[in-house]
């Protein structure tokens, strides 16, 4: 524009009128040109600003996309366990109350910060379950996801936000069906979904005021949003433009809408929760993000208003007259630099380094940001390159990405950190966007660092939360399983020393049970540290959920180093914490599996670790264990007897033998011991070692036992209904059994159901029984001796053997035990033991009956010494209820020395 500004002043022959006509046509074309920039520079702005929200939107969606469909992946898992259970109870198996509600407690541990209940409800929608062990008296049945799940439904069902009639809180509740054996519809399993649980989430995200988030169903309703809107929560959102997105079935979308809640405008980014009928609705108010947009405009409106005045004037001027062209030229510079230092003054308003740069990468104009950024006055730049201010790093990758502007001719981008000139350390999004003139032709570059260090720190925060556990700080499941991949990728194709520690906290329920979860959660943190301070920099401990913890261990070297690392955590956490006060001591119990003898990918090696954890949780804790095929193959043999145990109990493969108790001098019968069998159809027979600790372990115990004590109670009666003489049935009590809250109800209506007079039965207790609680089983054995049911305790000597609890217990028999009979009279500390019973069942004038007696000197040596009553193989061995009816029927005598054959 100089150059033909030049050209005009010019002595010319044109005639004036022409000159005046080229004049003003320059002017125009001067300020058609600046607009034509100064727009094209706000429309380049905008998009970037509305891309640039768009995609922080989108980023935040799928954050909060993850964590809800996270949050409800978790729950169902939990609800399948329990419908699995559930089911497998309405098909016939023990469906004790007492059972279901403490695996249900479990359940609701493993989802505790998600859900705050876990409750099942039955066809009618009523509840008949609860992981708190009380059973609320309202009912479901109006409720849409009850009616959901009673149509049909396969699937997880979630329910639209309802106000919870129990809690009285907003909640939605996620549910699965239960069927019977024949397909119909038995109730449902449910877990209520605090909408505090995702408010508090959004709360934690600290966003500012212009932005929003809402959580809400299929039809729009609100489940939870920041900022809060307590009374819009359950009611739809007027006008939130999400029917399109369903319809077209489309898992994303963006749209601008005028919010019913706040009346506050925004831009909003949708994305489905997964498959769920939930959906993450994030909002930005253009007010908000392009609010420093919106000062650009002004400067750029001013700087226009100001060019054309002076444009104005200038031709003006020069129109005036000719004679004033001298004149003219210098308002005309001085007006140029009048712009010129308003163009400096809307560069230095953006709070972002800016630059101008010629096709040599020469410097032609920064800003004071761009100045203050490198550490050197704003004046002293234009003219030089970028190598020359910034250190040789930096100017590379700024150097680069201009010339890819220039080369390319489109605008460039790409993220850093850059070090400023006081050393900070900052995040930026550096903007190169080639300049062209009127002719098309490149004149330059104009570039812009945004800085980003606010958003790049929030996204680290939020994949930080994402990533480890909010109690502990430790690394999540998820993240461990990244940190696995990464050590198994490294290790891939070499000897791999990699090695997994499943840990769980011994006793650990008892403190929460009986101090509080905030005690608790201050005992985690404290193991949670002594875990770290234990391992190696190289290693790490991750949290696992509740009191279980994993240890990812690398270049263990060899598994005796192994095994003293989980000797030293066993150590660690064996020392006493205090904690509020209180001296707390918990144990460990580890199971260790390593890569790739105990698995070749992250599943197989977590669930052996976790399968031998168990197996040093079964030795009595405070150990440790590797994982062995052999300890699967254990695993697998138990899993597939409990499951056809299940099956034995409700056909015929199990029964009962009866072995004879006899008076030795006499030979008469003076009473039965019922032990149960199984027959097996393709093992064979199981003895009873092998399948009782299972019972016990599957909570089938209970069921045997009551069908034992049952079937025993029937088969006396019977033959006492045949005019047979009456003996006493003995029946064994497990210390499971003795457990119950009930045992004495139970006792006394199987006693009613058969018929059998209570002295004709006599429960058989062993010493193990009463190391724990002691005092209740006294007073459960109290009522059941009132009754009139003999009591004997089985295998003396080899359990508790305390004389404060002998003189306490309402016994009539004490029952030595055959370890101390099998070597008789021969060894002399059998000899001793033998004889300190019999003395103590005299003093206590109880009756003594030795077991497990096979020879003729055993039983006479009993005899010498006071002992009439015994049962063993020399008296009878275990039989069928046909061949003891033989017996009764000769009077109930045993031929001495020859029972074999007369059974």
């Amino acid at each position: 524009m100089m150059s033909s500004l030049r050209q005009l002043l010019r002595p010319s022959s044109a005639p004036p009128g022409e000159r005046r006509n080229v004049l003003i046509a320059l002017g125009l074309l001067a300020l058609l040109t600046y607009i034509g920039l100064i727009v094209g520079g706000l429309k380049i702005s905008l998009d970037r600003e509305n891309e640039f929200a768009l995609r922080n939107l989108d980023n935040l969606a799928r954050v909060l996309e993850a964590h809800a469909h996270n949050t409800v992946d978790k729950i169902d898992t939990v609800l399948l366990a329990s419908q699995l259970r559930l089911n497998t109870t309405l098909s016939g198996e023990s469906g004790d109350a007492a059972a279901i509600n403490t695996a249900l407690a479990s359940y609701l541990a493993l989802i505790a910060s998600e859900s705050q209940s876990l409750r099942v409800a039955n066809a009618e929608g009523n509840f008949t379950h609860d992981a708190s062990g009380k059973i609320a008296s309202v009912h479901i049945r109006d409720r849409d996801y009850f009616q959901r799940n009673r149509d049909g439904a396969s699937a997880l069902v979630v329910s639209e936000p309802l106000f919870a009639r129990i809690t009285s809180n907003w909640v939605i509740t996620l549910s699965r069906r239960l069927s019977d054996p024949q397909g119909n519809f038995a109730g449902l399993v449910q877990a209520a979904v605090r909408a505090d649980h995702f408010q508090e989430f959004f709360t934690s995200l600290k966003l500012g005021s212009g932005q929003s988030i809402a959580l809400v169903d299929h039809e729009s309703r609100l489940i939870a949003r920041y900022p809060a809107a307590p009374e819009r929560q359950g009611k739809a959102i007027d006008g939130m433009p999400l029917t399109a997105l369903i319809a077209d079935k489309r898992p994303y979308g963006n749209f601008t809408h005028h919010s019913s809640v706040d009346g506050v405008e925004r831009r909003y980014v949708a994305r489905q929760v997964g498959h769920y009928p939930l959906y993450v609705v994030v909002g930005h108010a253009p007010s908000d993000y392009l609010a420093n947009w919106y000062q650009q405009v002004l400067w750029s409106v001013l700087s226009i208003l100001v060019l054309a005045f002076v444009l104005a004037g200038w031709i003006a001027v020069w129109l005036r007259t000719y004679d004033r062209a001298h004149a003219l030229a210098q308002g005309m510079t001085r007006a140029y630099e009048n712009t010129t230092r308003q163009t400096r003054a809307l560069l230095d308003s953006l709070p972002d380094p800016a630059w101008l740069s010629d096709p040599q990468q020469r410097l032609i104009a920064v800003n004071d940001a761009y100045a203050r950024a490198c550490g050197k006055p704003a004046d002293t730049l234009p003219g030089q390159t970028v190598a020359a201010i910034w250190p040789a790093e930096a100017a590379e990758s700024l150097t680069r990405l201009d010339a890819l502007a220039l080369t390319e001719q489109r605008q460039q981008r790409r993220t850093d950190t850059q070090q400023l000139a006081d050393g900070e350390i900052r995040h930026f999004e550096f903007i190169s966007t080639p300049v062209l003139d009127d002719r098309g032709e490149l004149t330059g570059v104009a570039g812009v660092a945004r800085d980003i260090t606010q958003l790049h720190e929030d996204q680290e925060r939020i994949r930080y939360l994402a990533e480890h556990d909010q109690l502990t700080r430790l690394p999540n499941r998820s993240m461990l399983a990244d940190l696995m991949s990464q050590a198994l990728a490294l290790t891939f194709g070499t000897q791999a020393e990699v090695a997994l520690m499943f840990l769980d906290l011994d006793h650990f329920k008892n403190v929460n049970d009986t101090l509080g979860h905030e005690i608790g959660d201050q005992l985690l943190l404290e193991a949670a540290q002594r875990l770290r301070r234990s391992l190696d920099a190289r290693d790490t401990v991750s949290r696992q959920g509740g009191d279980e913890f994993a240890m990812l261990i690398q270049g263990y070297g060899s598994p005796s180093r192994l095994a003293s690392i989980a000797q030293r955590l066993i150590d660690a956490l064996g020392e006493p914490f205090m904690v509020a006060g209180h001296e707390l001591r918990v144990g460990a119990s580890i199971g260790i599996s390593t890569y790739p003898e105990d698995g070749k990918d992250i599943g197989s090696l977590l669930k052996n670790a976790d399968t031998a954890m168990y197996q040093a949780k079964a030795a009595g804790g405070n150990a440790y264990r590797f994982f062995t095929p052999e300890m699967n193959t254990r695993i697998s043999e138990r899993v597939m007897l409990e499951d056809s145990l299940r099956r034995a109990l409700r056909g015929q493969d199990i029964y009962l033998n009866y072995q004879p108790q006899v008076d030795a001098q006499s030979g008469r019968l003076i009473g039965l011991e019922a032990l149960v069998r199984w027959n097996h159809p393709e093992i064979g027979n199981i003895p009873p070692a092998r399948f009782i600790p299972i019972a016990e372990e599957s909570n089938l115990i209970n069921q045997i036992g009551d069908w034992v004590l049952r079937e025993a109670c029937r088969q006396n009666r019977q033959w006492q209904d045949q005019g047979l003489p009456p003996v006493v049935m003995a029946v064994n009590l497990s210390a499971v059994q003795l457990r119950q809250a009930n045992l004495a109800q139970r006792i006394v209506a199987i006693l009613a159901e058969t018929g059998l007079e209570a002295r004709w039965l006599e429960l058989e207790v062993t010493e193990s029984a009463f190391i724990h609680d002691t005092d209740r089983i006294v007073a459960v054995l109290d009522e059941l001796s009132a009754l009139g049911i003999k009591l004997s305790i089985d295998d003396f000597g080899t359990g508790y053997s305390s004389l404060a609890y002998l003189k306490r217990l309402p016994f009539d028999r004490i029952k030595i035990d055959q370890s101390f009979v099998r070597e008789l009279p021969g060894d002399t500390d059998d000899v001793a033991i033998v004889r300190a019973i019999i003395a103590i069942a005299d003093s206590l004038q109880k009756e003594v009956i030795a077991e497990g007696v096979e020879e003729l000197t055993q039983a006479d040596f009993l005899l010498d010494h006071g002992c009439r009553l015994m049962q063993g193989y020399h008296f009878g061995r275990p039989t069928s209820a046909v061949a003891i009816e033989a017996v009764l029927q000769r009077g109930g005598y045993l031929p001495m020395r020859a029972v074999d054959a007369a059974v």
